[in-house]
């Protein structure tokens, strides 16, 4: 006999085929060249509504996620006039919210909207909005003239919308090894390039021959002139992303390595012995801080919480050895070799810093204007010594709570905080419930600590609001652990969550 839940689905699934049906009839007889998209856009479409009833919903974040490392924008672009362009991880976003929909539609159970994390995001979405409203959605400064709607689309509403859906689509404990088993499948492909980029950048030039897509190889390909090409920066426009990326995958191994059994255990092993090298060929100082910073967290709080100072002693230990080893190459200035003696970006934002408390000095209540720190910039006095030691390509402040300060003075501020706050106390109040052991264990909360360890500290030394990939990827694990707390609070609600000790 079928169930009240199963006819809901035949019944919606029906009326959508048959919509479908209608709309790619009625294209095929208003314009007959559009028929083979139009059956296209059905079976693509079909394939949605399939996998939002069948499958696992979740994976449609990884899904989006990681196509910003694979088919970003010179991969395909459709310029919409008056629009925000198309790339092909945009029209994923679109699918996967649609797909989402069309989940929540055919099950049972209401959204949860009613969480002080949601609440302080939506405070934060309606801030950045309204002052974007109210001082212009495209800058007037060139070169950067979509910056407001860019960063607010891309790093902000984008990754916060995939939070809430992802939270509200968690139901067990196999999503999370599902989240990290896509993470670390695509960080093969992200090792391959970065090992065959370091190559190039030592002097191996022929080696980008063999990555792909070629785009990567483009000097051009970065946020307006190209970044960190002479960094493995992997598929992505800088480095940043890539760091953080095999940060998230680094720890997520850790966790996997005593959930799985297998074949792939062994991989992971050797995945992991792999990306330490690698988030060193970045070149990146936030992201060796940022590792260092996930792995003491790691060691201090996860397996069972068994003499965490121990081995923290004992990692410091080795890093002090490594340190006096390596010491020459440490104290140069060539990054490619391991230098860290690299005075000009600190000078650079040192002198930022200063020029954007100045905005907020006046404007200290609202802001200068979300996505306008260019133009206020510009309005400044400026001392032409001053201006000489600015060494990067965006006089953005490489601070993601200075460029808050700066564009949305102490109101906006104030909701980003809200936000870090309550997800903090969200995740808190998770490992507490966790038990030690068990399929799902505390190790997960320690993992996404980790994890906004690497972004956060990242997030104190670059503008994270031009780093989409790595927006999406931390808000959207974000999401699932969140997820995770909150079926820990509805034991009766549709959770398929284990907390029995594993065999």
């Amino acid at each position: 006999m079928p169930t009240l839940g199963q006819q809901k689905i035949d019944s919606l699934g029906l009326g959508i085929i048959i919509t479908l049906l209608l709309l790619a009839a009625a294209a095929s007889v208003v314009a007959p060249a559009l028929f083979p998209w139009s059956l296209l856009g059905l079976v693509g479409a079909a394939l949605v509504f399939y996998w939002a009833v069948k499958w696992e919903i979740t994976l449609w974040a990884w899904v989006w996620v990681l196509s910003y490392g694979l088919m970003d924008r010179p991969f395909w672009l459709l310029e919409v006039h008056g629009f925000f362009n198309m790339t092909i991880p945009r029209l994923l976003f679109v699918a996967a919210t649609v797909a989402f929909a069309v989940h929540f539609a055919t099950r049972n159970g209401g959204l949860v909207f009613n969480r002080p994390v949601l609440w302080a995001m939506a405070a934060l979405v309606a801030c950045c909005a309204a002052s974007a409203t109210v001082t212009g959605w495209v800058a007037l400064e060139s070169p950067i003239a979509s910056a407001p709607y860019f960063r607010f689309l891309g790093s902000i509403l984008m990754p916060l919308t995939m939070f809430f859906l992802v939270l509200n689509a968690t139901r067990g404990e196999k999503q999370v090894r599902w989240a990290l088993l896509s993470l670390s499948i695509y960080a093969w492909y992200a090792l391959y390039i970065a090992y065959l980029q370091y190559a190039a950048i030592l002097g191996a030039e022929g080696a980008r021959a063999f990555i792909w897509p070629d785009y990567i190889n483009q000097p051009s390909w970065g946020p307006t002139y190209g970044i960190h090409f002479d960094r493995a920066r992997g598929a992505f426009t800088m480095c940043n992303p890539q760091a953080i990326l095999l940060t998230a995958v680094f720890f997520g191994n850790l966790y996997l390595f005593r959930e799985i059994r297998g074949l792939y255990r062994a991989a992971i092993v050797v995945q992991a012995i792999l990306i330490p090298p690698a988030i060193f060929f970045t070149g990146l100082r936030s992201a060796y801080v940022g590792f260092l910073a996930a792995g003491t967290i790691w060691l201090l709080w996860s397996g069972h919480g068994r003499m965490g100072g121990a081995k923290l002693a004992l990692a410091a230990l080795a890093l002090l050895i490594a340190v006096a080893v390596l010491w020459n190459n440490l104290a140069q200035e060539d990054r490619a070799r391991g230098g860290v003696a690299q005075k000009a970006p600190l000078v650079g934002r040192r002198v930022l810093a200063a020029r954007s408390l100045r905005i907020f000095a006046e404007h200290p209540i609202a802001g200068a204007g979300f996505g306008h720190y260019l133009e206020a910039e510009h309005k400044l006095s400026s001392d032409p010594s001053e201006l000489t030691q600015l060494s990067t390509g965006l006089a953005t402040p490489h601070n993601l709570f200075l460029v808050m300060l700066a564009e949305t003075g102490v109101i906006g501020t104030a909701c980003l905080l809200a936000v870090i706050v309550a997800l903090l106390r969200e995740t808190a109040g998770l490992y507490r419930r966790l038990p030690a052991t068990g399929t799902l264990n505390r190790d997960v909360v320690v993992f996404f600590w980790a994890v906004a360890a690497a972004y956060f500290i990242d997030a104190m030394l670059v503008d994270p609001l031009w780093d989409v990939a790595g927006s999406a990827l931390f808000w959207s694990l974000a999401g699932l652990v969140v997820g995770c707390r909150r079926l820990l609070e509805r034991p009766s609600g549709p959770s398929n969550l284990s907390l029995a000790p594993a065999a």
